[in-house]
């Protein structure tokens, strides 16, 4: 499927980056829900996704396995109407600590939301682009059904954002 221009019809788009191998599967929450993630703790499962395409790529490169440029998986980046059921969070409304490289304390921040979800989404400001939101995803509120995949394409990594001397 092509990736299209802005075409959600009157729903908003979200992005997701993820590897080939999960490519029939990109809403699906099994691996926040396995391994926990900023936002959510083992056990609750949620889809990531972002309000940007190069958010998505940014937050998908931080989380790459330390690897060679030549060994970097496929990556695939899901283009993703849904509902306009956000609620945004801006950086001042966020506790101190939501930057904090252990996501102990952050997994927590959201209990309410992750345990009974008023509403299909929020919006937070991202740690590395905090200009940018990523947008956590309830797949437990009723709204999640009218989720669409819009289009999926092979999303290229620029070798000049890989050093993996950095990493």
């Amino acid at each position: 499927m092509a990736f299209p221009p802005d075409s959600s019809e009157h729903m908003p788009l979200v992005y997701r980056i993820i590897r080939e191998k999960f490519l029939h599967q990109p809403l699906s929450s099994e691996g926040s829900k396995l391994f926990g993630a900023r936002w959510n703790p083992k056990g609750i499962g949620v889809l990531y996704t972002t309000s940007t395409p190069e958010l998505g790529l940014l937050e998908t490169l931080a989380h790459a396995p330390g690897v060679r440029y030549e060994d970097l998986p496929v990556y695939w980046l899901s283009s993703i109407s849904i509902p306009d059921d956000i609620r945004y969070y801006s950086r001042e409304q966020l506790p101190g600590y939501w930057q904090d490289k252990n996501y102990e304390r952050t997994q927590y921040w959201l209990k309410d939301w992750l345990l009974k979800p008023d509403v299909l989404a929020v919006g937070i400001p991202s740690v590395i682009v905090p200009f940018s939101h990523n947008i956590v995803v309830h797949p437990e509120h009723p709204l999640f059904s009218q989720i669409a995949l819009v289009a999926q394409e092979k999303i290229p990594v620029d070798r000049r954002l890989w050093h993996l001397e950095n990493k």
